[in-house]
């Protein structure tokens, strides 16, 4: 899936946007994690700007929080000074290393039989979670089938699903022979817009939804609750419109617009409110605030917020490694303002148990979910979490399968993720590592490093599994982490010159039988054109993963909807 605002990002990256679009644009990005998230490994990188990197289609197994394995594709490469507009509109959002999921996240609607869903093109599309099933399966589905037809290009608006919480569109594009057209975001420009029955706008800010392709259809796919966060402000109907400027590489015009009635589905959802708290032995205080159940999900809201300790913690981490962050100098974002991004970055992992000890639904926010298996029955939401305004928190949105109404349970929280400073550094002696397997320990982790490649090519290429954009060097590692490190972030290297690359590594991750976390992946340090002598090889971030963790919060779901 990709945020509808991507190729709105790219025109504001390269000065393509008027004054006021802009300002919309970097108020859309200060919710928009998929957008901070783009805009963060644009900064990141020491190319000057040599394309966006889109997501296209994402892979079975995408959790909610990987964004480095996405396939990329290239947009032309621009001359302008990106590097100061990506850094002022970063510094206006404070979440930057959250990783952000915009896979296909459905809700539920207004089809009144069981035939309709049997016969409906959601029935069909593989991968839909057991909570879009559900709710199918039900009856919330409403058929369109409206077309619009320009420039010899159809879009075909097939069916809408829809509750409180989110909403999707399943569409096609065809061409006048009635073949499908493949979704392409170079070719293609869609907007979604949302009105009530008098014309009133009701998602004034606009974008926020993703879309894409999913077996042999369009997806578009929108998390609704983020504007309309009141059940009081959900119409009983909505006028919602699929426009476009631009398909199958043709400019024109098309615009499809259908009602979608809401009553239904807001009648049948439910509000548990809980407010329970708990003080982590770590500095942080997490609320369990209530529990929405509609159709399509039961989603938690959960507040993280910092403690006066972890803010001191976090104070004195900053004076030790300079990285107080000071008066911001225009165009350019400071060491200490990319670390203090990750100190942000609040990730929990938790399990819904029910009275018979049954494990109904598992969430964790890491990076590698292979390393906990404790993903049960999730729904994802391209829109999980807002930073307060003040730096110190974020308000979650975690989304599992609807749990059963007036039915006991109880959330058990399994792990909280944090960052912290890191020491590692190693030095590597490259002729050697021509030649034979290098390997170094350092701050109780152990790299293994094989052979050393130069690209020596600007454009992409493929190279193993990977993908890579410019000139640069590649070292094959592998490497077991700290006890209770799950992550490493902030890679850099510099050669016997002083000169310092910016390093990006992929990989894969798995628990060792010594419990901790072992890896197999590449280095690719960019920008080095030739062998130097050695390599000084560092990292400063590091997550840990918190396991010492004593809360349980029993809860009753509700069987009575409430507006």
């Amino acid at each position: 899936m990709n945020c509808s605002k991507t190729e709105e990002l790219r025109k504001y990256l390269t000065g393509e946007l008027s004054a006021g679009e802009a300002r919309l644009l970097e108020r859309h990005v200060e919710d928009c994690l998929l957008c901070q998230r783009l805009m963060m490994e644009e900064e990141d990188s020491s190319e000057e700007f040599p394309s966006l990197h889109v997501p296209s289609a994402l892979p079975k197994d995408f959790t909610s929080r990987v964004m480095v394995e996405l396939e990329q594709v290239k947009l032309p490469k621009p001359k302008p000074n990106w590097k100061k507009r990506s850094v002022n509109i970063l510094k206006k959002t404070a979440l930057a290393v959250a990783s952000v999921t915009a896979i296909i996240t459905f809700g539920s609607m207004v089809s009144p039989t069981f035939a309709s869903y049997v016969n409906s093109v959601i029935q069909s599309i593989q991968g839909i979670d057991q909570g879009m099933k559900q709710a199918a399966e039900k009856g919330y589905v409403q058929e369109i089938n409206k077309k619009v037809t320009d420039q010899g290009i159809t879009l075909v608006v097939k069916e809408v699903v829809a509750d409180p919480a989110r909403m999707a569109i399943i569409a096609n594009i065809v061409d006048q022979n009635g073949k499908r057209i493949p979704f392409d975001m170079e070719k293609n420009a869609l907007s979604l817009t949302y009105k009530t029955k008098s014309g009133e706008d009701l998602n004034p800010g606009g974008g926020g939804y993703s879309y894409g392709e999913e077996g042999e259809y369009l997806v578009v796919n929108h998390d609704i609750f983020r504007f309309l966060k009141d059940s009081k402000s959900l119409p009983d109907e909505m006028v919602v419109g699929v426009e476009a400027t631009m398909l199958g590489g043709k400019e024109g015009s098309w615009k499809v617009e259908f009602p979608v009635d809401m009553k239904k589905a807001r009648a049948v959802a439910s509000y548990t409110e809980i407010g329970q708290k708990y003080m982590t032995p770590h500095g942080i205080e997490i609320m369990l605030q209530n529990i929405m159940t509609v159709p399509s999900t039961s989603m938690m809201e959960l507040e993280l917020e910092w403690t006066k300790e972890r803010e001191e913690q976090i104070q004195k981490w900053k004076e030790q490694n300079g990285w107080v962050v000071k008066e911001p100098k225009t165009g350019a974002f400071t060491e200490a303002e990319r670390m203090e991004r990750y100190f942000i970055d609040l990730g929990v992992a938790f399990q819904i148990i029910d009275e018979k000890g049954n494990v109904v639904a598992g969430w964790d926010d890491a990076l590698h979910e292979e390393l906990n298996q404790i993903r049960k029955n999730n729904v994802e939401h391209s829109y999980r979490g807002k930073v307060h305004d003040d730096g110190k928190g974020v308000t979650k949105w975690n989304g599992i399968t609807p749990l059963e109404k007036d039915q006991t349970y109880k959330l058990k929280m399994h792990s909280l993720y944090l960052y912290e400073p890191a020491k590692f550094q190693a030095t590597i002696p490259v002729d050697t590592l021509l030649k034979d397997k290098v390997t170094v320990m350092n701050s109780d982790s152990t790299y293994t490093l094989t052979g050393f490649t130069l690209k020596t090519t600007e454009g992409e290429e493929k190279i193993g599994n990977e993908t890579y954009f410019g000139k640069g060097a590649l070292i094959s590692f592998s490497a077991i982490l700290p006890e209770g490190i799950v992550d490493t972030s902030e890679w850099s290297a510099k050669d016997e010159s002083k000169q310092n690359y910016k390093v990006s590594r992929s990989g894969t991750y798995k628990r060792g039988k010594d419990g901790r976390v072992h890896v197999e992946g590449t280095f690719f340090i960019r920008d080095l054109e030739k062998q130097p002598k050695e390599l000084k090889l560092s990292h400063a971030i590091q997550q840990r993963q918190y396991q010492d963790l004593n809360w349980e919060v029993p809860f009753e779901t509700s069987n009575n909807a409430k507006r």
